[in-house]
């Protein structure tokens, strides 16, 4: 059981770092390699909510996402366009005219200047509560560097046990007990051959005894039949 939780926590880290690691390379490609000023999918964009005007509707550190194909804007749409300085504002549309536009915070007390359509750059889709904040952080390189330290701290102590061995499934623990017997094998095949000559030396060695042990009695043989001959 714990090895599973183990397991399934490894993968969620290793999920997450990838999506910030890839969200945060593209976001700096399109804005500073391509000159974008908000990097889409498909026609989809996302910002950072930094202050209070669209509140209660939409909160300071919301993630807002916003539609830049649509261009079916209505009074009461909240959009998303450029403002005299050229930063974006999220704000309601509460008067058309033509090619003309008045917007205005829901949390304000007077509206905006009168703005041209073609400021719009995307129609409000929906939000995610204070993920703007996180991904903001993910933006400095001291807090990727140290998500990046903490993930890989995360990712070995959920993939090692209390001994610090890896943790292992039924299959890879069978499989490192066969490249075991496998190595345990080739090992006493290695030392059969010098068992063998050992052997051979032994044996070739006796029959030498052997020899010279029958000549010595032949020899003794042919003393003795002298002997009897000068006694007669």
């Amino acid at each position: 059981m714990m090895k599973g939780i183990k397991r399934l926590l490894s993968i969620i880290v290793t999920i997450i770092l990838t999506l910030v690691l890839a969200y945060n390379v593209y976001n700096m490609v399109c804005v500073k390699v391509m000159g974008q000023d908000l990097a889409t999918i498909n026609g989809y964009g996302v910002l950072e909510v930094v202050s209070g005007s669209m509140e209660p509707t939409i909160h300071v550190g919301d993630m807002i996402i916003i539609d830049t194909h649509d261009k079916n804007y209505q009074e009461d749409d909240i959009i998303t366009f450029y403002d005299k300085q050229g930063s974006f504002v999220t704000h309601r549309i509460i008067k058309i005219d033509g090619e003309k536009m008045v917007t205005k915070g829901d949390n304000n007390d007077s509206e905006d200047d009168e703005t041209d359509m073609d400021k719009i750059v995307g129609k409000y889709v929906t939000k995610l509560n204070w993920v703007g904040r996180i991904l903001s952080a993910f933006k400095s390189p001291l807090t990727l560097v140290m998500i990046l330290i903490v993930g890989i701290l995360i990712c070995v102590f959920v993939s090692t046990d209390e001994n610090g061995n890896p943790v292992m499934t039924p299959e890879e623990a069978e499989f490192e007990e066969f490249k075991k017997y496998k190595k345990e094998q080739e090992r006493s095949l290695e030392d059969k051959p010098k068992a063998t000559k050992t052997k051979k030396t032994t044996s070739s060695s006796s029959p030498k005894k052997k020899s010279v042990a029958s000549s010595t009695t032949k020899k003794t043989s042919s003393k003795k039949a002298t002997t009897k001959k000068k006694s007669k």
